[in-house]
């Protein structure tokens, strides 16, 4: 036997289907993305190069007061920090490996969803790896050959005619620094709030601080190497990536 229904309600269940139909493929089609916009990528890369500049400034009077022989000293004479150089060592094995791991996945995503502004993220990591933590960094090792710490008695010489395989593991500037420098300054111009950009350069500042607790940096490789990271990444958003930023981020949406 049916029930009569009071009349009216099948259009109003309608007009609720409607609503809630409406307001269901209003929310789905994407979530809100977790890159910032090209505007906030210039105001975050114009502090981080104000950033550099300080740590150059700071390199140089590590260098010139002597500041690095004195701290690689007391790093050395103090006992305490066994177990500090055991955390270093293996920080400093695999703490660039996050990173890397990242922008994998994140190429990996753009080819398969074909999306157009991670295909252009994932290409300028690649470049800034490839021309500046690989090529700049080792031109800078070769003229500078700076003796690591662990090597011998502190030298202030610089820029002399060395060995080329010496040289190309000189002290200056901290190459894991520049590395996951890089990587984290990526993750701090472009990704969405606070939280995940500043775990991102505390992991770039600890691997700085491992490779002076193991011996195989000075205070001013550190500081050169972070600023040298920052320069890598910003040079590389204004002549590869930022050009075409506004042209890649509309297709994505597609």
């Amino acid at each position: 036997m049916r029930i009569p229904l009071p009349c009216g309600t099948i259009r109003r269940t309608d007009a609720a289907s409607d609503r809630f139909e409406t307001m269901f493929n209003a929310a789905s089609p994407r979530p809100p993305s977790i890159f910032v916009d090209s505007s906030e990528v210039h105001r975050r890369l114009r502090l981080a190069m104000y950033v550099s500049c300080l740590l150059w400034a700071g390199a140089l009077l590590s260098w010139l007061m002597h500041t690095d022989a004195w701290l690689v000293e007391r790093l050395k004479a103090s006992p305490a920090l066994e177990f500090l150089r055991a955390c270093g060592t293996w920080y400093s094995n695999w703490g660039l490996y996050p990173f890397y791991l990242l922008f994998l996945a994140m190429f990996v995503l753009a080819y398969l969803k074909q999306r157009a502004h991670l295909k252009t993220l994932a290409h300028a990591y690649l470049l800034a790896q490839a021309f500046g933590t690989a090529l700049l960094v080792h031109l800078i090792k070769l003229v500078s050959d700076r003796t690591r710490p662990f090597e011998g008695p502190f030298h202030d010489t610089f820029f002399h005619i060395p060995r080329l395989t010496h040289a190309l593991h000189s002290s200056f500037p901290s190459n894991h620094t520049v590395d996951a420098m890089v990587g984290a300054m990526f993750v701090a111009l472009f990704w969405r709030g606070r939280r995940v950009p500043a775990l991102a350069i505390v992991a770039a500042l600890l691997m700085g601080v491992s490779r002076m607790l193991v011996g195989k940096h000075y205070l001013s490789d550190v500081l050169a190497g972070l600023a040298l990271g920052i320069g890598i990444v910003g040079v590389t958003l204004l002549v590869y990536l930022l050009p075409r930023w506004h042209a890649a981020r509309p297709t994505s949406d597609n």
